[in-house]
């Protein structure tokens, strides 16, 4: 892996993972243990078959606040990540990045921060490297079309219901706020 660089977003990283190939294929390493904190709890892949497909903003709160580590091994998404930490100078703010199989960017998130995505192509592969078991009474979704005023670069195709009722920003930072408090 070269060229890690920090985001617009605090303790937000962009790295590019490299790649061999010869007339047989590619062989591509990841290096979670490099990048997260504490040891990887699991890996994960998410399958989006149609282009415009909305994922998220989805994030977990303590005890089961997540570090993640994302890459779009296949396809192409328009990515999207939210601080949720009152204390980080950048909460509340928002940005977004093209993961692609091709530009092979690898982006690790910190705990606090809230994660989504639109494909840009069909069969989009997203490979998440997680921190913490997913649990369902601990995780949480913004809005994506709530008031952080994102704008989607696709007319979206899916949307989970989950996803389109999520919470309101403020709702959302005040569930990871109360998560720390009970630490």
């Amino acid at each position: 892996m070269t060229s890690t660089r920090v985001t617009e977003i605090d303790g937000v990283r962009i790295s590019q993972i490299q790649s061999v190939s010869d007339n047989r294929g590619a062989f591509f390493k990841f290096h979670p243990l490099s990048e997260i904190n504490n040891p990887p709890d699991s890996i994960a892949f998410s399958s989006n078959p149609n282009t415009g497909t909305l994922r998220g903003l989805h994030f977990q709160v303590n005890p089961f606040a997540e570090e993640k580590l994302i890459t779009c091994i296949q396809g192409a998404v328009y990515d999207v990540i939210v601080d949720l930490r009152s204390s980080s100078r950048t909460f509340g703010k928002w940005t977004s990045f093209e993961l692609s199989g091709t530009n092979l960017l690898q982006i690790y998130l910190p705990k606090g921060i809230a994660h989504g995505f639109q494909t840009l192509e069909p069969n989009s592969i997203v490979h998440y490297c997680l921190s913490a078991s997913y649990a369902p009474e601990h995780s949480y979704v913004i809005n994506p079309y709530g008031d952080l005023d994102i704008s989607w670069p696709l007319e979206t195709i899916h949307v989970s219901d989950k996803d389109k009722n999520g919470l309101t920003f403020f709702a959302a930072a005040q569930k990871y706020a109360e998560s720390l408090e009970h630490r």
